[in-house]
């Protein structure tokens, strides 16, 4: 699906551009709230895995291919918005790759330090966001399918 591959380029270039121009820089936005604050990741989310680069690039390469394969295929089981979810995951997947393949980790800034949350980037704000898109869906899915299941049960009883 073209959409899906123009939001997955979207994704990559806001990722790539915002890296860019603010890492490396440090000041507030918003008061103690929200700064932009250098944090250079080698690891996984909120540090775990740290010095995992290599790791990181194994699982994501097939990833990847994997999401790339999604929206391209003409399969009717894989919808407009399942391929949206799965392109805002690739873009923020490709985002943090890049970094890991040319810096050997990920360049994170936004940090809210007022709650001193975790240090992240738009790829990670990609990851996330379409994280919860997907299995929202597959949620949604999932109960259909029972339904679904449970008419056709109910039907052939009443028979």
């Amino acid at each position: 699906m073209v959409w899906a591959l123009i939001i997955a380029g979207l994704v990559i270039l806001a990722d790539q551009l915002t890296k860019h121009f603010l890492y490396g820089i440090s000041m507030s936005l918003i008061g103690d709230f929200l700064w932009i604050e250098e944090a250079f990741n080698t690891g996984a989310s909120f540090g775990m895995l740290k010095n995992g680069t290599v790791l990181f690039i194994a699982i994501s390469t097939p990833l990847i291919l994997a999401m790339i394969w999604v929206l391209l295929s003409k399969r009717k089981e894989f919808t407009k918005f399942l391929k949206i979810c799965v392109g805002i995951l690739l873009g923020g997947t490709i985002g943090n790759y890049i970094d890991r393949i040319w810096l050997g980790g990920v360049r994170d800034f936004i940090y809210f330090k007022s709650i001193n949350f975790a240090i992240f980037n738009v790829a990670d704000i990609a990851i996330t966001v379409g994280s919860i898109m997907l299995a929202t869906y597959l949620i949604i899915d999932i109960v259909k399918g029972i339904r679904k299941e449970k008419q056709k049960k109910n039907i052939s009883e009443e028979k």
